[in-house]
Parts: C-alpha cells; structure tokens; sequence
C-alpha cells in the first residue's frame, strides 16, 4: 500500500507522521506537514487569562511525555518530509504533486480545511482522522467540548472519506477513548491520540478488509437528534475551559466509568469488525 501523508507540524502531528511511517507494510512516499499558526499562539494572543495559559502550558508538558522522545528517536524519514504553507492542500501544485505520485491512499491528520479538485481526483481515496464522534461534534474542540458539557460519552474518534464538507465524510469506523478511574483530561486526551495514531495506520494495512456501512446503519445516526454541535476556536474559552475542570472536580471521570456501557449505548457509532 503506497501512500501519502497529510497533517500538520506540532508535536502530535510529527507522532503521527512517525508513527505512519514506521508501519511495516505501508510505503510512505511524502510526508506533508502544514505550517501551523499555533491555537497557544491564537488563543493567548485574544485572551490574557492567566487560567487558559495555564491550562495551555500543562497540555504542551502532557504532550511532551508521551511523544517527544518518540519525535526525535530515528529520524530517518526526514528525507521525505517537506513542510508547506497553510492551506497547501487546496492548491493547483499539490494536486499536481498528488497525480505525479498516484498514491493509493492519502491518510490526513489536523490540516486546514482541504478543497477542490484533490477531492474529486481521489475519491475515497482520502481517509481524514477527525478526534470527535461525528455528527455529534464537529468542528474545533470535539474531544474537548464533550468533557467540558459532562458528556464524555461522545469524545472520540471517526475515521471518514474525504469530502468537501466539514466532519461529513462517509463514515468508516469509530470508536471511544479509553478512560480510567482518575484520569486527568491531558492524560487520556494524549493516551487516546496515541491509540487513534495506532487505530489509523492499523485501518490502513488492513484496508481490503473495510466494508461500506449500510443505510439501515446510518440511518441510526442520522435519526440521532440529541447532541448535534459544531465549536469554534473561539468557543474555547475562560468559560469552557472553567466548565471543564469543574466536571473533572466534581466526579465526571468516575461517574461516567460507573454507568459506561449504558451512556455509550445511547450514543451509536459505527465500526468495523476487524478493529
């Protein structure tokens, strides 16, 4: 299987990259990382909320722990990463790049918003990571807002076909984070990356095996009208973020382990059998 990487340049996404590439049956032609206006940038630069730094400064250490040294270990891929500007994805020379390579798929993680004709010329061939449990939250935040609303229920992940909307893709497979008695939000936010990163790339070398879910299984999600939202950058705030360490506080964490397999039977998702 040849194919082609798309993401971005903070560390969770060089992990991501790596990760792919060490795969023992995929050929990683190009690794393309997206220059990337940091959301600590974005966000600090808007608020002065010395909360919000520090809840941002302790997501950088958490992430540190868990993908730094794997980051800088053997870096043998460097001769095929080249980094881009924002918005690369969508332009006439990568699509003139992505035909010269033919790669049978392109494996994407956290890029800007990608369109044209890229998604027309590789139909189904484009497979997204989006971290959130669509269509139940789409947009920015998607595994941060379902903590911070006490729904822990609908974080996650949702492997899909790229399409030219946003989080709207046909569905391949989803699934939940694993959480323990006590976690902090950082710890099962990076624990669940790195399994999303293993989940991707396992999808991946086993494609032939991915079947087309049927209308009567999209049909229970598109008749699930609960919880349906779409966040922003700018939803992330002192507000949320406050809403978030409350929950973690007062027992969210617990109180959802107590009741899991019948909050997460209220929500459906849809998997594949070999994952």
């Amino acid at each position: 299987m040849k194919v082609v990487v798309f993401t971005s340049s903070n560390l969770r996404h060089k992990a991501f990259a790596k990760r792919v590439f060490n795969s023992k049956s995929l050929v990683v032609e190009k690794i393309f990382l997206e220059k990337e206006q940091s959301i600590n940038n974005v966000l600090i630069s808007n608020e002065k909320s010395v909360f919000l730094k520090e809840h941002l400064f302790l997501r950088q250490i958490a992430e540190k722990d868990f993908f730094d040294w794997y980051v800088n270990y053997d870096n043998q891929c460097e001769s095929i990463v080249s980094e881009v500007d924002r918005n690369w994805f969508s332009t006439i020379e990568c699509l003139e790049i992505m035909q010269q390579i033919n790669p049978d798929l392109i494996m994407v993680y956290g890029t800007t918003i990608i369109k044209g004709e890229l998604i027309r010329l590789f139909k189904r061939k484009i497979i997204n990571l989006h971290l959130g449990l669509s269509p139940y939250y789409r947009g920015s935040g998607t595994n941060f807002f379902p903590f911070a609303n006490n729904q822990p229920e609908y974080a996650g992940a949702t492997f899909l076909y790229l399409d030219n909307g946003i989080d709207t893709g046909e569905i391949i497979h989803q699934f939940r984070p694993i959480i323990y008695k006590n976690d902090s939000f950082h710890q099962l936010s990076n624990r669940f990356l790195k399994d999303a990163f293993n989940s991707f790339v396992y999808l991946i070398e086993n494609f032939s095996s991915v079947k087309k879910h049927s209308e009567k299984e999209y049909d229970v999600l598109k008749n699930y009208n609960k919880t349906r939202k779409y966040y922003k950058y700018i939803d992330f705030n002192e507000q949320s973020l406050k809403d978030l360490y409350l929950n973690f506080e007062f027992g969210l964490i617990n109180e959802y382990i107590k009741s899991r397999k019948i909050r997460d039977k209220e929500v459906p998702i849809l998997k594949q059998g070999f994952l």
